[in-house]
């Protein structure tokens, strides 16, 4: 009951924030048509769907399992939204340095007790890494802060998928703290664009942080 106390107001905390982040990309978007902005809408909105679904998963009963593996699949084609997004956006995706990280995906089919759910944090935490190193990599040569925030911000998250993952080797050792840094991240990536969201120009400064990703 107490874990139930403590998951539900973080996982609607996250799907507020996710929720925040795609209604002010979408605004910029439909400012300035940017598609990248587009796809940075649909990442964020299937991250709150995510969120919906983990919180309902503590309420699901039986259907517990399911519903929460779902929301960790909209979770993950979100995260795969803003990977393809960062991958077009710098036209440096090399396929050799960055698939170097897919035996750390392949470890969710070797590891006693692998599941779907598993093997979707691999993918997430795969997909987190590349645009996390990307993004940084991006601020290193466009030194913005909000760069900075959002690649912070996706470090944060692969490091929750990374300790939710050891969590299946480890039952309730992780899956707190890792909740609990994974609403941080998103918290961190709120910052920019709440504060160019709410601002004038909108569409422009938006299109601004998209560029980031």
């Amino acid at each position: 009951m107490l874990e139930i106390l403590f998951e539900l107001p973080m996982n609607l905390l996250g799907l507020g924030i996710s929720a925040f982040i795609g209604r002010f990309a979408y605004s910029g978007y439909a400012t300035v048509a940017s598609p990248n902005l587009l796809r940075l809408t649909f990442a964020f909105v299937s991250i709150a769907i995510g969120f919906a679904l983990l919180a309902g998963g503590l309420f699901a009963g039986g259907y517990s399992q399911a519903v929460t593996t779902a929301g960790l699949v909209a979770q993950a084609t979100g995260y795969f939204f803003i990977a393809f997004s960062h991958s077009l956006k710098s036209f440096d995706f090399a396929p050799p340095r960055h698939f170097l990280l897919v035996p750390l995906a392949i470890t969710g089919f070797v590891i006693p007790g692998n599941s779907i759910e598993h093997l979707v944090r691999s993918i997430s935490f795969i997909l987190l890494v590349y645009v996390s190193i990307e993004t940084i990599a991006s601020y290193m040569q466009s030194k913005r802060t909000s760069t900075l925030m959002i690649g912070s911000g996706l470090g944060l998250l692969a490091v929750a998928e990374l300790l939710s993952w050891y969590n299946f080797i480890y039952p309730g050792s992780f899956y707190l703290a890792a909740l609990s840094i994974k609403v941080a991240g998103f918290g961190l990536m709120f910052v920019p664009f709440s504060k160019f969201g709410l601002a004038s120009g909108l569409g422009r400064m938006n299109s601004q942080i998209g560029s980031g990703l």
